[in-house]
């Protein structure tokens, strides 16, 4: 498996961006897999209500949840996917920031997350918080609780602090369809890197 994770703030455009790369990588003829955190398992619904303040949780309690729903992603990965690529929108980088802008120590979230394997590429993609917030406002009326400005700083100072040899920062504030191109152009340089081909491959688009 070629794990690669997508990462960022709020409003940068994970969602969007692993969607995009897994249909170009689909269209090229490579298997890919869509993944996201938190997942849709049992533990992914109830974070994602308690992200839409339906559920009053502690800031804490809510980050040990992500660490929770990861170890259940991950062994589900394992148990299906060996020879794919797999494309996740979010991983323990996002309990590592976003905990730390809550108040958590950050080694202790370091601590509880080195149980998961390191992906093979970390795109963060990079974005002013200002910029992001105005982007998750013209896109929905209702916020969710990290969704900020103030806590959207925090975060991002957090992300900052990430400089492992896997991670490759990628300048967010550029039309959607350049953004995919460069992270097509950065992914299949590392896909030839590891030795996996399209089944049917064609000319890079």
């Amino acid at each position: 498996m070629v794990f690669i994770v997508i990462e960022g703030i709020d409003g940068a455009g994970k969602t969007t961006q692993a969607k995009y790369l897994c249909e170009r990588l689909t269209n090229l003829g490579y298997e890919v897999i869509n993944e996201k955190e938190p997942t849709d398992g049992a533990i992914g619904k109830f974070i994602r209500r308690a992200l839409q303040d339906k559920v009053n949780l502690d800031l804490i309690s809510l980050q040990l949840l992500f660490v929770a729903d990861r170890n259940e992603h991950m062994k589900a990965l394992d148990d299906k996917i060996r020879n794919k690529i797999v494309i996740s929108d979010r991983y323990y980088y996002s309990t590592i920031a976003y905990g730390e802008a809550s108040g958590m120590d950050r080694e202790y979230l370091e601590g509880l997350n080195s149980i998961f394997p390191n992906p093979d590429k970390t795109f963060f993609l990079e974005l002013d918080p200002k910029t992001a917030l105005k982007r998750i406002n013209s896109g929905r009326s209702d916020n969710e609780i990290f969704e900020k400005l103030p806590m959207l700083e925090k975060i991002k100072k957090a992300y900052d602090k990430f400089n492992g040899s896997e991670v490759e920062r990628i300048e967010a504030n550029a039309p959607t369809e350049i953004i995919t191109s460069i992270l097509l152009k950065k992914t299949i340089a590392l896909l030839d890197k590891t030795g996996i081909q399209p089944s049917n491959k064609k000319a890079i688009p």
